[in-house]
C-alpha cells in the first residue's frame, strides 16, 4: 500500500511542469537557479521558487531572487520583442521565427510574445501572397509585351503548327494570370492597398480590356487623387516607350542604363503605378547588386587587392552614391593606397649615407 502511495505520490511531481516540485528541495537550489538564469530558463526557475517551502534553508534569499529574476524576465523579453520586430522589419521572417520560438521556449507564457507570435504569422501570411501578386504583375509584364509577337507569328505562318500551338498557350497564359490580377486588385481594395489595386487591375486590362476593369481603375484612381493629391494619371507615349526599354535593360543585367532611362521619364509620368512598381523592382535588383559587388570588393581587400577591390567600389557607386556602407569601403580604401604612395615616395628621397671621419 505505501508502495502505491510512494508511486502516486512520485507520478503527480514528474506531471508538474519542469518538475518544479522535485527542484524545490534541493538544498544548493541558488546555484541551479544560476544556471537557468544564465541559459535564460526563467520561468522554470520562478516555478521551482514558487514552490520551495518555508523551512528550506534558502528560502529568504530566494524570495529576494525571485523578484530580480521577474525583472531580468521582463527585461529579456523587452529585448527579444524588438529583436523580432526588427527582423519583421527587415522582411529576415527566417530569422524572426527562430528568436521567436527561441523567446516562447523559455517564456511560454509571455502574453506579449504571445501577441507577437500571432502578428508575425498573420504579417508573414500577408508578405507571401504579396510575393505572389509580384510573381503574376512580373508574368503579366511579359505576356503584354509578347502579346503583339505572338500574333504576328501566328498571322506571318498561319498554317504552321508550333507557331499556332504558341499562340495557344500564351492565350490560356494570359487568361490565368488575367484571373489571378483581378483576385489581386480586389484583395488590394479590400485591404485599403489602392496601389496595389491600380497596378493589378491596369495590367489585367491591358491583357484583357474592359469597361468594368476601367471603371474600376478610374475609381481607384480618383481615391488615389484625394489621398496623394495626384490626378487621374494615363501613362504617355513617350513614358511607356522610356519604360519599356528601362524594363528591357533590367532584364540584361544593365542597371545603370535602366536607371538613366527612369530618370528620363517626366515627372508626372513617375507616379503612374506601372512605373512606380517598375521603380520599386529596380531599387531592389539595386540593391542586391550592390550588396554583392560590396562583398566581391571585401574580398580582395582582404586578399592585400586594395586597388582592384576600389576599382570594383567606385564602380558600383554610381547606382547608389548615398550608400553610407559603399563610401566607407571606398574612404578606407582610398586612405590606404594614399599611405602606400606615401611610404613609396619617402623611401625614393632617403639621404645617401653619411661620409666617415678621416675620409678624404
Amino acid at each position: 500500500m505505501k508502495s502505491i502511495i510512494f508511486s502516486l505520490v512520485m507520478l503527480n511531481v514528474l506531471l508538474l511542469p519542469g518538475c518544479a516540485l522535485m527542484h524545490s528541495f534541493d538544498k544548493d537550489l541558488d546555484k541551479q537557479i544560476d544556471q537557468w538564469v544564465k541559459q535564460h530558463e526563467y520561468t522554470k526557475a520562478l516555478d521551482t521558487i514558487s514552490y520551495v517551502s518555508k523551512s528550506h534553508p534558502q528560502y529568504n534569499k530566494l524570495q529576494k531572487r525571485k523578484v530580480k529574476i521577474e525583472k531580468t524576465a521582463q527585461k529579456f523579453e523587452k529585448i527579444k520583442l524588438r529583436e523580432i520586430n526588427a527582423h519583421i522589419e527587415a522582411k529576415d521572417w527566417h530569422t524572426a521565427e527562430k528568436s521567436l520560438n527561441y523567446s516562447l521556449g523559455k517564456l511560454p507564457d509571455s502574453e506579449q510574445l504571445q501577441k507577437a507570435h500571432r502578428e508575425f504569422i498573420q504579417k508573414r501570411a500577408q508578405h507571401l501572397k504579396s510575393l505572389y501578386y509580384q510573381l503574376y504583375i512580373n508574368k503579366a509584364e511579359w505576356l503584354v509585351k509578347n502579346k503583339d509577337v505572338q500574333k504576328e507569328l501566328s498571322e506571318t505562318m498561319p498554317d504552321e503548327r508550333a507557331a499556332k500551338k504558341a499562340l495557344q498557350q500564351h492565350k490560356q497564359e494570359s487568361e490565368q494570370v488575367y484571373q489571378q490580377l483581378v483576385v489581386c486588385g480586389i484583395e488590394g481594395m479590400n485591404i485599403g492597398d489602392l496601389e496595389l489595386a491600380e497596378q493589378c487591375f491596369l495590367l489585367a486590362d491591358e491583357l484583357k480590356p474592359s469597361k468594368a476593369l476601367r471603371s474600376s481603375i478610374s475609381d481607384i484612381q480618383k481615391e488615389l487623387s484625394k489621398v496623394e493629391k495626384r490626378e487621374t494619371l494615363v501613362l504617355s507615349k513617350k513614358a511607356r516607350g522610356l519604360l519599356t526599354k528601362a524594363k528591357s535593360s533590367m532584364q540584361a543585367g544593365d542597371l545603370k542604363q535602366a536607371s538613366k532611362l527612369y530618370r528620363k521619364i517626366p515627372m508626372t509620368d513617375k507616379k503612374h503605378a506601372l512605373v512606380r512598381a517598375f521603380k520599386q523592382e529596380l531599387n531592389s535588383r539595386i540593391k542586391d547588386n550592390v550588396n554583392t559587388r560590396v562583398e566581391m570588393g571585401r574580398k580582395l581587400y582582404s586578399q592585400g587587392e586594395i586597388k582592384q577591390a576600389l576599382a570594383v567600389w567606385n564602380d558600383v557607386r554610381e547606382l547608389d552614391p548615398n550608400n553610407e556602407y559603399l563610401l566607407s569601403h571606398i574612404e578606407r580604401a582610398q586612405k590606404v593606397i594614399d599611405k602606400v604612395e606615401e611610404l613609396k615616395s619617402q623611401k625614393t628621397t632617403v639621404s645617401p649615407p653619411a661620409e666617415k671621419n678621416g675620409s678624404k
